[in-house]
Parts: C-alpha cells; sequence; structure tokens
C-alpha cells in the first residue's frame, strides 16, 4: 500500500492590530469614514486626528475606548453606537476641516553659511597682521579703520559705501568673536529657511540699510564699526520668516517673533562698553522689513529660482568688494 505524502503549505499571514484586553470583544474598531457617505474622509490616524475623534464622541455622549500608541492607536466603541459614530465622524470629515499646514522645508547645506564668519576671522587676522604675508605696502589696522568705519559727517556727505565697509570691520578680537559665536547660529538657521545665497544677499543689504539709519539718527562726528549690525539683521530677517511662514494664527503670529526679537535685542545689544544699541535697533528693524519681502517671494515655492539664489550669492561679496574697492 502506497504511503501518501502531504506537502505542508504555510497560511496565508493578514496583519490585525492586536485588541487590548480591557477592549470587550464585541465592541468595533472605529475608523475616519462613514459607509456610504460622499463627503471627503478625515486622513490616516494620527494624533491630532484621534484627538478629534475623542473631542466628536465625548460631545455626543459615545461611550468609547482607545488604546494603543502614535500608528497603533485605535477607537473602540459597542456596536449598537457604531453607526451613529460613523456619521459623526462623517459629517465632520464633509466639512472640509483644514489639514494642518506643511512645515518650512529646510536646506541641507546650511553649513555652508560657515564661511561669513570664517570670512570675518580671516579679514580681521588680515588686518590685524596674524600672520606674515608676501606682500609689501600693507596699509596697517589704522588705516582700514579710518578708511572704512561708519562715520556719520561723511556718508551724509554721499559716502555711502561705508554702510557696508563698516559691517567688515571690528574694533578689537573680543568684538569679533563675540558676533561670530552668537551670530553663527542664527546665520546657518536663515540659510537653512531662505537659502544660501538668499541668506548672504539679504543680510548685506539689511546692515547696510541699519547703517544708513544709524547715520541719519546719529549726530554729525559719531562713528561706530562691526558686524552687529548685521547680526541682529539676520534676527529681523528669521522673524520676519516666521511671520510669514508660520502656522500660527491671529495675532499670536505677529507677536511671538516679534517679541524673540526684541527679547534677543535687550538680552544682548542694550547693554555693555561701547556697544551702539541704536544701530542694533536699526539692524533688527531693516532686517524685519526686508524679510518681509524676502520671505514673501519664498512663501508659494519655498525658495528663489536656483539661477536668482546663485546671482544673490556672489552679488553679496561682490557689494562688499565693490564697496571696499571706492575707498582706495
Amino acid at each position: 500500500m502506497a504511503q501518501a505524502y502531504l506537502r505542508h503549505r504555510p497560511r496565508l499571514r493578514v496583519p490585525m492590530a492586536r485588541r487590548s484586553l480591557r477592549v470587550p470583544e464585541c465592541w468595533r474598531v472605529l475608523d475616519f469614514s462613514g459607509p456610504g457617505h460622499s463627503g471627503r474622509a478625515l486622513p490616516a490616524p494620527g494624533t491630532r486626528q484621534m484627538e478629534l475623534m475623542r473631542l466628536i464622541l465625548d460631545s455626543k455622549g459615545i461611550p468609547y475606548v482607545i488604546v494603543g500608541h502614535g500608528s497603533q492607536c485605535r477607537a473602540f466603541v459597542p456596536p449598537l453606537f457604531e453607526d451613529i459614530a460613523r456619521a459623526e465622524l462623517a459629517d465632520v470629515a464633509a466639512e472640509k476641516v483644514p489639514l494642518p499646514p506643511k512645515p518650512v522645508p529646510l536646506r541641507r547645506n546650511a553649513h555652508w553659511a560657515m564661511l561669513v564668519p570664517l570670512f570675518l576671522i580671516f579679514w580681521h587676522g588680515l588686518r590685524m597682521g596674524w600672520w606674515p604675508l608676501p606682500f609689501e605696502h600693507i596699509p596697517d589696522a589704522d588705516w582700514w579703520v579710518q578708511a572704512g568705519k561708519l562715520n556719520v559727517s561723511l556718508v551724509r556727505a554721499g559716502e555711502w559705501w561705508r554702510t557696508a565697509t563698516a559691517l567688515t570691520l571690528h574694533a578689537d578680537s573680543l568684538h569679533l568673536f563675540s558676533n561670530v559665536i552668537f551670530g553663527a547660529p542664527f546665520i546657518m538657521l536663515l540659510a537653512q529657511r531662505l537659502g544660501l545665497g538668499t541668506m548672504m544677499f539679504a543680510t548685506v543689504l539689511s546692515g547696510m540699510l541699519g547703517n544708513f539709519a544709524n547715520a541719519l539718527y546719529r549726530d554729525p562726528g559719531y562713528a561706530s564699526l562691526g558686524f552687529s549690525t548685521a547680526m541682529f539683521s539676520v534676527v529681523g530677517l528669521l522673524c520676519a520668516d516666521i511671520v510669514i511662514r508660520t502656522h500660527l494664527r491671529g495675532l499670536r503670529r505677529l507677536l511671538l517673533p516679534v517679541a524673540a526679537g526684541v527679547g534677543f535685542l535687550a538680552l544682548l545689544g542694550a547693554e555693555g562698553q561701547n556697544v551702539d544699541y541704536a544701530a542694533h535697533i536699526f539692524g533688527l528693524g531693516a532686517g524685519f522689513l526686508v524679510g518681509l519681502a524676502v520671505s514673501a517671494l519664498v512663501r508659494h515655492d519655498n525658495a528663489l529660482p536656483r539661477p536668482l539664489e546663485l546671482a544673490l550669492g556672489f552679488a553679496a561679496p561682490l557689494i562688499l568688494l565693490l564697496c571696499w574697492g571706492i575707498t582706495f
């Protein structure tokens, strides 16, 4: 008698959500769509959607149990309340509840933004003679200060280029490294949100406008220098970008970013020896105004066209070189 051999076939495994022990066996799992309803179904379960479901069920007095965490979170209702609960959820879905806005996409080239503080350190060391160079007849540090500082009388007389050259000068190394340490994180964050080229051009433009406003405010004979005006311009640019492209609504959309900028100004820009508080205020204000225009341009596409961003990135150092070239 021949012996028959039966071949084993593994059963098809169907993924199923694990039911908690505290949920009765007869209770039904509740999703976000109503059968036979023509309205728009709510999105897949998530934190905000589960909170919305909890609010709807509580408002209608429908008993429920929510178990699990994250993507495994499920809601169960008794069989007698299933149709009522699904109808309520479908009605809410038909109202087209607005979805949360997409977050601002961040760029991945923020490390290149560190070229800005590195350039300031290199330029300061070049002026101060930190390392020998194979060039002759290099002007000393005092000549650079006299030629490029923000002299109010000369700026009002027409030497507008000093609004840019003053941004690249520092009175001493302590002034330089304080600007680098406190300004580098804001520069990197702004480059992530706007792009490297847009950040560089907007920073130089805002710094020049802040210095120009400071020259109009100060008395004749006043002089100042330093990158701190541009550093607070970066803070203003960030605040403006948050105002334009934030998910907040109402008065909080304007007050929270502005309050953050003013708080940073009060913390670092209003006290200390040889601190030009007016330049910091004008820099913050100029950055905020320029940031409103720049962020409005990149609001819909989240970025300027690539050729335009490259052009702005090359234009920023060219403006500084042009302004220094005029001084010779």
